[in-house]
């Protein structure tokens, strides 16, 4: 049987791009019967890079499992059309910048209003308030805006942007969340809520560790490459052929690592006893160990960190979760129902249910003709 938790409850997706679009798509997966509002022009991520007729590897993620209806919120008609909707509806989704909705008429203040139970979810850029409440904002650069960029990349090159789009995917995250909790309060006060997010207050939650660090120790935050400042040994390490991600996070782990690699004597080492003396003296520690790790190949030191203790993986690309016995284990990968597409497979949500993962019904939709 599908698990649909949300059956029953109806969404109006008026989001475009990646953010909001996920966060609807998370309520769809969940059971939720969402209908994605799409302007006549199209949803601009049908067309980002690479493109499969009219649904790109963007689109087909993010709007998967969703109806789609085209309405022009520019004119009467279509708000008319709206509004109708709205009356059977127990959510609406929108990233609209604040003029724009109050243009339109679609406000939160305006359509709560009329519909005192409707639940209004709403993803901007910078957040509803403030004096950047207005300014455009996409993934990459509002990492810039919260330092994100800024701790990206090798301690002695330049910043970049995170290669995911994790403001995106993240603030659509938050938006599911949120709709869900007012679903909850919803279901004790018969009335609705106004729910709010952005990429900005996403990346500022992201970055909370470093600001709690900078408040601790007044020192200003740096990039660690595939480190982390914090913990030491942790990164990518040099082996035979190719590197090897570890992650030493205790004294215990840092002790399975030496005896493993057969460096006990780092153990002892007073440049290396406790965490503090090996973030002090990472680079010299880097070199000690993959002084013993060059001696063998990457997948040979995986499975034998791995199966004693010592959390170690591969550095492979995302394409290499198709062969990755793992994923299949876990049924991370669901079949797009969509038999004609290109993209044949479809990371699902990853949250199980009395060990059941939310399936994907319905493909990405076309759009209206």
């Amino acid at each position: 049987m599908a698990i649909k938790p949300l059956s029953g409850i109806r969404i109006l997706d008026a989001t475009s791009n990646i953010a909001g679009p996920f966060g609807g798509s998370i309520l769809a997966d969940l059971g939720a019967e969402v209908t994605k509002i799409e302007i006549p022009s199209g949803d601009p991520s049908r067309s980002m890079a690479p493109v499969d007729g009219d649904k790109s590897a963007y689109f087909e993620i993010v709007n998967r499992n969703k109806l789609v209806t085209e309405i022009d919120l520019k004119s009467e008609t279509g708000i008319n059309r709206l509004n109708d909707l709205l009356r059977d509806c127990d959510v609406f989704l929108t990233n609209f910048l604040p003029e724009q909705l109050k243009i339109l008429g679609i406000s939160a203040d305006e359509l709560m209003l009329r519909f005192p139970k409707l639940i209004y979810g709403n993803l901007t850029s910078y957040g509803s308030v403030g004096k950047d409440a207005s300014s455009p904002g996409y993934d990459a650069t509002v990492q810039a805006r919260t330092g994100i960029m800024h701790l990206t990349g090798e301690a002695e090159g330049d910043p970049v942007r995170v290669g995911v789009s994790i403001l995106d995917l993240g603030s659509g995250t938050w938006l599911a969340m949120g709709i869900l909790a007012a679903l909850l309060e919803r279901n004790k006060t018969s009335k609705g809520s106004l729910v709010e997010t952005s990429l900005y207050e996403t990346g500022v939650a992201w970055v909370s560790y470093h600001l709690s660090a900078f408040q601790i120790s007044g020192n200003p935050s740096v990039r660690s490459g595939s480190g982390h400042p914090t913990f030491s040994p942790y990164g990518l390490f040099k082996t035979k052929d190719n590197d090897i991600c570890i992650g030493v996070g205790s004294d215990a782990v840092f002790h399975r690592l030496c005896t493993q690699i057969e460096r006990p004597d780092l153990i002892t080492n007073a440049l290396y006893v406790s965490n503090v003396d090996r973030v002090r003296n990472r680079k010299a520690l880097t070199e000690e160990i993959e002084s013993a790790l060059v001696e063998k190949p990457a997948t040979y030191w995986a499975k034998r960190l791995g199966s004693n203790g010592v959390p170690a993986d591969l550095l492979v690309r995302p394409e290499a979760l198709f062969d990755d016995p793992q994923a299949k284990e876990v049924g991370m990968l669901l079949s797009n129902p969509d038999k004609d597409s290109l993209v044949k497979l479809i990371p699902g949500l990853p949250i199980k249910f009395n060990g059941q993962r939310p399936e994907i019904y319905r493909s990405a939709p076309h759009k209206e003709s």
